[in-house]
């Protein structure tokens, strides 16, 4: 295939939704950003904190396998694209995988878009789940072949000792049942450094998600940190924004502000096929950005291809914690009317 070819925007694809899991299924660990043998350089995390990982998703009745590769650390947190490729179109093939759970997020996804077997893929459809950075390999994904994809927890969010089991709660209904449902707010957040500290945490009460812009409407999930979506704006690897949901959210580091925001959603808006969004749901804030509703409506509101759609904020994906599971390429009916925000996920 010519490099061209190989780059060039594609038509959009039938939507592929992956089995959901059955108690039992095996799910695959991978190094798709950081890996495991990167994350033990960081100071606090232990073989303890994956053993704990682990037995989280055994209690929800998985199988935890992972990747050959996956414990290799190089400078960069991770190990060699050809490694995690390897690992992956493995974990693709083995007819006893059902899903792929990433490490964890990093900087180091982007290096897979143009890589991977958009082929095999499609020919071997399973659960991919993870976020940050793997935003750029789900909509990847979405754009090339319609498969539905999760951003949702990383194995390393297991990890975490204290984020109320609302994680965990999210994961399982998205992942292991089929019909619609609700997503609820949770009850108290946390932005702090949890690895370093896993007793000393430091929650906020959720004051539930904000009505931003009040209507209605019912589209496809695209999305994650928006700051990945402007980044592959151009190539054959941007997600189709017909009748896009679109979900975008900001790390919890690099202070992030409002400024941030109005330039990643502003710049999105530039699209020709901006036109056809029908809703914004914007993730949590870190507190180190100092926003509060009123900032934030002000901004959008002073976005003139935002106004007319509905928006929520604060909602609980991303990377604060703890995490609802979204999926890439499912739908969802959203909901802002007197003040309140609702979200209904249909298709998943």
């Amino acid at each position: 295939m010519a490099e061209s070819e190989k780059h060039a925007p594609k038509p959009m694809k039938p939507t592929l939704i992956p089995e959901k899991f059955q108690p039992g299924d095996q799910i695959r660990v991978l190094a798709l950003s950081r890996s495991l043998g990167g994350l033990k350089q960081y100071p606090g995390l232990t073989d303890a904190d994956i053993g704990f990982a682990r037995n989280r998703l055994e209690a929800l009745g998985l199988r935890v396998t992972f990747g050959q590769h996956v414990m290799e650390g190089n400078p960069h947190l991770t190990t060699s694209v050809e490694s995690r490729l390897e690992d992956l179109h493995a974990a693709l093939t083995t007819p006893s995988v059902k899903g792929i759970l990433s490490v964890s997020g990093g900087m180091g996804a982007i290096q897979l878009v143009d890589r991977l077997d958009y082929d095999l893929i499609a020919s071997h459809p399973k659960i991919f789940c993870g976020y940050s950075d793997n935003g750029f390999l789900w909509n990847a994904m979405y754009a090339r072949t319609g498969l539905v994809c999760y951003y949702g927890p990383n194995f390393s969010s297991f990890m975490n000792r204290k984020d109320g089991g609302y994680t965990g709660r999210c994961f399982q209904t998205c992942l292991f049942d089929a019909p619609p449902f609700q997503a609820v707010p949770a009850t108290e957040w946390s932005d702090d450094n949890w690895v370093k500290d896993q007793e000393n945490r430091s929650f906020l009460p959720n004051e539930g998600w904000w009505a931003v812009n009040e209507g209605e409407a019912e589209g496809t999930i695209v999305g994650g940190s928006y700051y990945t979506l402007n980044m592959l704006k151009g190539s054959g690897y941007f997600p189709p924004l017909k009748e896009a949901i679109l979900f975008l959210e900001h790390p919890s580091t690099g202070k992030p502000s409002l400024m941030d925001l109005d330039m990643g959603l502003r710049a999105l808006t530039f699209l020709p096929q901006f036109k056809q969004v029908r809703g914004i749901v914007i993730g949590r804030f870190a507190r180190n950005a100092r926003i509060d509703r009123e900032k934030l409506t002000s901004i959008i509101q002073s976005i003139a291809a935002a106004v007319g759609i509905p928006v929520a904020a604060n909602c609980d994906f991303g990377h604060t914690t703890p995490m609802m599971t979204v999926p890439i390429g499912g739908r969802c009916r959203l909901r802002v009317c007197g003040g309140n925000a609702e979200m209904l996920i249909l298709q998943h």
